[in-house]
């Protein structure tokens, strides 16, 4: 089975490396913010969508944060790519994710280093070894800024819930429970709204994929 990995704003692909090292499968991290846009949700999920199906057979698909609502949208309009969905830290729509507008802002006003800093820092539950958060940030600082702004812009102007009773795959939603971002509400939601879905909580911050990969690992098992 191939595992087609979708990860969050501003976040580097190689946060996939330890789950893909510790799969039997093979596992494709998408890097679709330092790709030519359009980025928003729905164009970064038609791209996505065309990836897997250079490939000809349907795959687990996991997202991430705002990958995760790519993902979602990927298993909405295309399920015939999709065999087993992980949802990990996510949403399907951004109230209650209170700092949004001012993330918009600082993108427009204040894109650089410190910015980057910030978001990076608070989507894990421990501070990273240092040497891999100068790669995480070395990444995002070859992020244009119109990409964080124009899919962050769409993401918070989405509600995916009248679309998650079209997903029909097997769902597993993942969530880490010390998240700063997404709050067991937004998990909550997803699993009321996503028939047959299961909810699986880690001791995690807000990316499970990367600070627990065994429970990760164990999630993905029910879609073999």
């Amino acid at each position: 089975m191939r595992v087609v990995a979708v990860p969050g704003t501003l976040c580097s692909p190689r946060i996939y490396s330890p789950l893909a090292s510790a799969l039997p499968d093979e596992l494709d991290a998408v890097d679709w913010m330092t790709t030519p846009g359009p980025w928003r949700i729905e164009d970064v999920a038609a791209r996505v969508a065309d990836r897997i199906e250079q490939h000809g057979d349907p795959v687990t698909l996991i997202g991430h944060s705002t990958g995760g609502c790519v993902a979602a949208v990927v298993a909405a309009t295309r399920p015939e790519l999709v065999s087993g969905l992980l949802l990990a830290n996510t949403g399907a729509h951004m109230r209650g994710h209170g700092d949004v507008d001012r993330i918009l802002a600082t993108i427009a006003s204040a894109w650089g280093p410190e910015l980057h800093a910030a978001v990076l820092d608070r989507s894990f539950a421990s501070p990273l070894p240092p040497d891999l958060r100068a790669e995480l940030l070395g990444y995002a600082a070859r992020v244009p800024a119109e990409a964080a702004l124009e899919v962050l812009t769409s993401q918070r102007d989405l509600d995916l819930t009248p679309r998650l009773a079209s997903i029909r795959c097997p769902v597993t939603v993942l969530h880490g429970i010390h998240d700063r971002a997404r709050t067991l509400a937004d998990a909550q939601h997803l699993v009321a709204h996503l028939p047959g879905s299961e909810l699986v909580t880690v001791e995690t911050g807000h990316s499970p994929i990367w600070e627990d990969v065994p429970a990760t690992v164990a999630a993905l098992d029910r879609f073999r």
